[in-house]
Formats: C-alpha cells, sequence, structure tokens
C-alpha cells in the first residue's frame, strides 16, 4: 500500500494534544478478504470546518497516509478504501475492503492544523491495533526444521493451519534460555512460527511440535567433523532438485531472521549490562 511518509517528526508529537480529542474503534483480530470498519469520535474543535484523515503505521513502516476528507471532498489511496463523515455526531469512518495481510498495523484518525501547506501539523488519535490472519482454509501440517549456531538454535515451523500449536525445544542439558513462540501469518494462508533457544556448544537439541495430534520431532546433534552445516530438516522435506532448491531459499531467509534475531538480543542484554 503506497502512501506518503510523514516528516520525521517524535512520537510523543503524533497524538491528541491541546483540546483535540480523537478516539478510534473498530480495531481487533480481521479475517483475510473481509470488510474492516473504523470510527473515529471527534471533540474539542470545529468539526466541520476542520481537515480530518486517516493513516496505517505498520510495524517497521512510516506512517502512511490512507484518506482525507473536509466538509466538500473526500480522497484515498486506493478503490477499495473508503472515507466518510458524519456532521451530526462529529465522527469519521474508514472502510477496507478485501483485506490483506499487509493490512494490519494501527490505524490512527488525525486532524491536520494550520494553513493548508506542508507546514500543516498532524494532530494524531491514539489509535486502534488490527490484526489481519488467514482466513479459513484445509488443516495443514506443518514443515520443522532446526537452524543452530554457536549456541544457539532455532526451531522453524512453516506453512501450517490452523495456528494453534504447541513447541518445545529440548536437551539432556537444560537450556540456558528460551523465548516465546513467535508466530505469524503467511500470505499463503498459513501460518509459520520460529522458537529460538540458548544451548551448549555440544549440546544435542530435540525440537517437538505438537499440531492437531500429531507430534514432529527434529533433532540436533553437533558434527565435529566441520562438514555440519548448521540445518537440521525433516526428513520428508526434500523430495526432489526443485523441493530442495525452495527448501534451501527458505532455510536461507529464515536464518537471516534468526541471525538477526539473536544480534538484536545481544545489543539489548549488552545495553543493560552497561547502563
Amino acid at each position: 500500500m503506497d502512501g506518503l511518509p510523514l516528516l520525521t517528526l517524535s512520537p510523543i508529537l503524533l497524538y491528541s494534544v491541546e483540546q483535540t480529542v480523537l478516539t478510534e474503534s473498530g480495531g481487533g483480530p480481521q479475517e483475510a478478504g473481509k470488510t474492516l470498519n473504523l470510527k473515529c469520535q471527534t471533540s474539542g474543535f470545529q468539526f466541520k470546518t476542520s481537515k480530518l484523515g486517516w493513516y496505517l503505521w505498520a510495524p517497521g513502516h512510516s506512517p502512511l497516509w490512507l484518506a482525507s476528507l473536509d466538509s466538500s471532498s473526500t480522497d484515498a489511496t486506493e478503490d477499495r478504501i473508503t472515507a466518510s463523515r458524519q456532521e451530526t455526531g462529529s465522527q469519521i469512518f474508514l472502510k477496507i475492503e478485501g483485506l490483506g495481510l499487509r493490512d494490519s498495523g494501527q490505524y490512527h484518525c488525525a486532524r491536520r492544523v494550520g494553513n493548508g501547506d506542508d507546514t500543516d501539523k498532524l494532530v494524531f488519535g491514539h489509535g486502534t491495533d488490527v490484526t489481519v490472519e488467514p482466513g479459513p482454509r484445509a488443516p495443514l501440517s506443518p514443515s520443522v526444521f532446526l537452524v543452530r549456531g554457536q549456541n544457539a538454535v532455532a526451531c522453524l515451523i512453516r506453512n501450517f493451519y490452523p495456528k494453534e500449536l504447541h513447541v518445545s525445544l529440548d536437551s539432556p542439558v537444560p537450556l540456558l534460555s528460551a523465548q516465546a513462540l513467535t508466530l505469524v501469518p503467511m500470505a499463503n494462508g498459513t501460518y509459520s512460527a520460529v522458537q529460538i533457544g540458548r544451548v551448549g556448544e555440544n549440546d544435542t537439541v530435540t525440537c517437538s511440535v505438537k499440531h492437531l495430534g500429531k507430534e514432529i520431532h527434529v533433532s540436533y546433534k553437533p558434527d565435529h567433523t566441520g562438514s555440519d552445516p548448521g540445518i537440521a530438516p525433516e526428513q520428508d522435506l526434500i523430495g526432489g532438485p526443485e523441493q530442495g532448491n525452495k527448501l534451501l531459499l527458505s532455510v536461507m531467509g529464515l536464518r537471516l531472521l534468526f541471525v538477526k534475531t539473536v544480534a538484536i538480543n545481544v545489543l539489548f542484554t549488552t545495553t543493560a549490562l552497561i547502563f
């Protein structure tokens, strides 16, 4: 979804100030393909003459303009997006049809204050969170494999539905630490997840996944011959060259994500120790 990024501002300036009150509602979990309907209740200013709008703030992205409204016109970035206003109730509305995963994020209504040029101030409400999840589909069992570093391990669970599952990392020696399971909806209508833990350099690790009553166990034992690739896939995942290439690409992408996550954790730990 393309839009115009806001100027770089301190986040504290993005919320309601002075007498302007903007309160969004209608968020929460949403199903892909359905229609989203949001409302913003306003007060504390002259509604009829004000220029208002909607913005989406998705994780990892700058706020994106979705729609704007004044007393005589409405403008939106896409045909599937409709904005409207109700003068009697001092409310504005946002409707998005054909929801997709990219529509997840925090939605803010905003009031534009100024002379109508680039120096205008935008006053934002606190927002309402929207999470778009895959719609109903046939059950699908996950593919499971391990990515192993020197003293860290990630259990990667790909392409499963529904999202309910149990994951555990086990080792003959107790894990040094384990993070909470991270679950992510995928564009193909399934889910993927990752469980990260810290282990000893020479420890054997087993990832156990329970989904729809079926249990999958994938073990990894360090290879001290120097040929260890650091990846332990489920045995039946590779059925030929094409599938092997696809798996390799997936593992490479997920491994990069894993390395980045570990690096961030190390940074946070170091910062905590310093300060």
